[in-house]
């Protein structure tokens, strides 16, 4: 059952997720935003930063131009979450570490759609050294994300915010952090769920609007990428 917030009918929702299912190689904008709606953790938006909203804003409106991939990007990560059971808090991540860039690197070291660190990389299975590099790879690093945000978010529970917080700092130390009360975590660490939260309420608010429903009408072809297994149980 679709969980509907404020502004987003029902009609909408009814006639937007039929036509991702319509087929495989198509479905649009408005069916994407009812998929994302449907499988959220935390969809109210009472206690959304605004500061956060703001901040991602621009990132956010690539979803409605027509010439830009971030739509079927997201799309693409978005199934894979919820093909893996996991909320669609966690296709919200490549907003804030990338915004949605599969090609980008960080000076400090970390690279991709993911920003994944080279060692937290390889332990995930993705090659990296000499000239290549799977983390720049959409298909291959989301298939490693998937992989390790199933592993944190059975460790932690299935708490969304705990998890997201643990992909930032590495599972050891959130484990550590929990044992001392939550002191050890970093600013940046603590406040990742806001921003995560934040940008999915942005986009929820936007898919509301006049000025988003037209653009997300528009039939989006659907990445050609591989897909993981859905999760058993």
């Amino acid at each position: 059952m679709m969980r509907l917030r404020h502004g987003m009918s029902l009609a909408l929702a009814l006639i937007a997720a039929p036509c991702a299912r319509a087929a495989d190689d198509t479905t649009t904008g408005a069916a994407v935003l009812a998929e994302f709606q449907a499988h959220l953790a935390s969809p109210g938006c009472d206690d959304a930063s605004a500061t956060w909203r703001r901040h991602y804003a621009p990132f956010v409106r690539r979803l409605i131009d027509p010439r830009d991939p971030a739509l079927a990007r997201f799309d693409y990560v978005l199934a894979r979450m919820t093909e893996a059971g996991l909320p669609s808090e966690y296709a919200i991540i490549p907003f804030v570490e990338s915004h949605y860039e599969p090609d980008q690197r960080s000076s400090a070291g970390p690279a991709g759609l993911w920003q994944f660190t080279a060692p937290t990389a390889r332990l995930h299975g993705l090659k990296v050294g000499g000239d290549h590099d799977d983390r720049m790879s959409m298909e291959a690093s989301t298939r490693a994300a998937v992989t390790y945000l199933k592993t944190l978010h059975r460790q932690f529970g299935g708490n969304w915010r705990t998890t997201v917080m643990a992909y930032n700092a590495g599972d050891g130390r959130m484990r550590m952090a929990q044992r001392r009360g939550g002191v050890g975590l970093s600013f940046i660490t603590r406040i990742y769920p806001d921003k995560i939260h934040a940008i999915a309420c942005d986009i929820l608010d936007r898919g509301d609007s006049e000025h988003w429903k037209a653009p997300m009408q528009r039939q989006l072809p659907r990445l050609k990428l591989p897909s993981v297994l859905r999760a058993k149980g």
